[in-house]
């Protein structure tokens, strides 16, 4: 795969989440609802209502893209954020120009920087996916169009894709650390180092993720237990680590304010643990489940709901037998080892919102799985059944934040019935065979 493949990629993804943005918030096939946070704002386009969705982190975000000294007021919530923001500010003034700032309200520029971006992560997240798998489909475009509209119509990227926020970034974590684990070695370098520590300037799970792939890696005896490796293992993390340091260096010495963490300043997550064990300090109320061991309970009910929402693309794979393809593909089993580690990282966040942070590991898990079946599915007939079914599934779920998990609908008992008709096939096609 070249770049002229890449860019085709880019394009197909943008098209698959036009045509879920005309689905969700043209023609409302589901009444868009993210049910906390984020409020729906319409417009008018020529004679058409259009709906979109505005977070109510939006602001924070919007401010420091509009004016980057933003970022060093001091509490400023996304300070340890730079490149997201950054990366925002310098696409919208390019649309800006481009358009001659004839969009007068900036915040629609924004509004298409940020889902220009998001979709750059869907497109990085599916390459980086199919190089792991070594699965070329440079010539068939039309295989690549159906997993990228599974992609897009991922819930949390759904949802999610018309947001200011850097939860996309979870599911490149994943395949692009599946990617390492595959290569072993021969990808792990200086190069890929420095780009890890500027990716934990959008999301700070990069280098847990990098830790993780030594850690499988020196399990898998890749890397010895020697004083070589050893100094080798240190000196990729310590380059990983020198984006994050200078960044809050100058938060420190240019800025004169110690650098800011909302997440564990003010929700308290991951850092909860040591406070709890060495300290009286204690976070409650909301979906704080900070207490030993009472915090695996919340996590583990948080997982249940999870596989409850995304019950279809959980059936597919349980029917696949997952087992089996653990033994026969090593980029299969890599993907389920590091979503393994991730997962259990989660567990130790200490505040549990619905879903999202078992979204975060599990769901990305199930929808790569999916993507992975649909690819390896030799049977057309079954891979067209497969895809549809689980389309019109993802297409009809309501935001992960309902009380009741899955708003049922027409359109996800219908997807029901087409994964019924899926295994009759599957099992007279089997029963051919046999």
């Amino acid at each position: 795969m070249n770049t002229n493949t890449y860019i085709k990629f880019y394009f197909i993804n943008l098209l698959n989440v036009g045509i879920l943005f005309l689905i969700n918030f043209v023609f409302k096939f589901v009444q868009p609802n993210y049910f906390i946070c984020n409020n729906i704002k319409d417009y008018r386009f020529f004679s058409m209502d259009i709906s979109y969705p505005i977070s109510c982190d939006q602001e924070s975000y919007y401010s420091a893209i509009r004016n980057l000294q933003t970022l060093f007021t001091e509490g400023y919530v996304y300070q340890g954020r730079p490149l997201f923001i950054l990366i925002n500010n310098l696409i919208s003034n390019f649309i800006d120009l481009v358009t001659f700032s004839l969009i007068e309200d900036f915040d629609v520029v924004i509004h298409l920087s940020v889902v220009f971006l998001n979709i750059f992560v869907i497109t990085l997240s599916s390459i980086m996916f199919l190089k792991a798998f070594e699965i070329d489909l440079s010539n068939n475009f039309f295989l690549y169009f159906l997993i990228s509209f599974v992609l897009c119509a991922s819930p949390l990227n759904k949802w999610g894709i018309f947001d200011p926020s850097n939860q996309l970034w979870t599911l490149l974590i994943i395949t692009l650390n599946s990617y390492l684990l595959t290569k072993k070695k021969k990808q792990i370098n200086y190069k890929i180092s420095l780009i890890i520590g500027l990716l934990v300037l959008v999301h700070r799970i990069f280098i847990v993720g990098y830790a993780l792939v030594f850690l499988i890696l020196l399990i898998e005896k890749v890397f010895k237990l020697n004083l070589k490796d050893f100094t080798y293992i240190l000196r990729m993390l310590i380059i990983a680590l020198l984006p994050f340091v200078f960044y809050n260096l100058y938060i420190f010495i240019f800025q004169d304010q110690l650098p800011y963490d909302e997440n564990s300043s003010h929700y308290g997550q991951f850092i909860w643990l040591p406070l709890y064990l060495l300290t009286s300090k204690r976070y409650e109320g909301g979906w704080h489940c900070m207490e030993i061991p009472d915090f695996l309970g919340c996590y583990l009910v948080d997982n249940m709901e999870l596989f409850i929402y995304l019950i279809l693309p959980l059936v597919f794979v349980l029917i696949s037998k997952p087992v089996r393809l653990f033994k026969e593909n090593i980029a299969y089993e890599n993907l389920l080892k590091f979503t393994l580690l991730i997962y259990l990282f989660y567990s130790l966040i200490g505040w549990y919102p619905p879903i999202r942070f078992s979204y975060y590991s599990l769901g990305n898990l199930l929808i790569l799985l999916n993507v992975f079946l649909l690819i390896q599915n030799k049977s057309k007939l079954n891979q067209l059944l497969h895809f549809t079914s689980i389309s019109i599934f993802m297409i009809s779920l309501n935001h992960w934040n309902y009380d009741e998990i899955i708003d049922l609908n027409f359109g996800i008992i219908f997807s029901f019935v087409i994964l019924g008709i899926y295994l009759v096939n599957n099992f007279f096609s089997k029963s051919k065979q046999a």
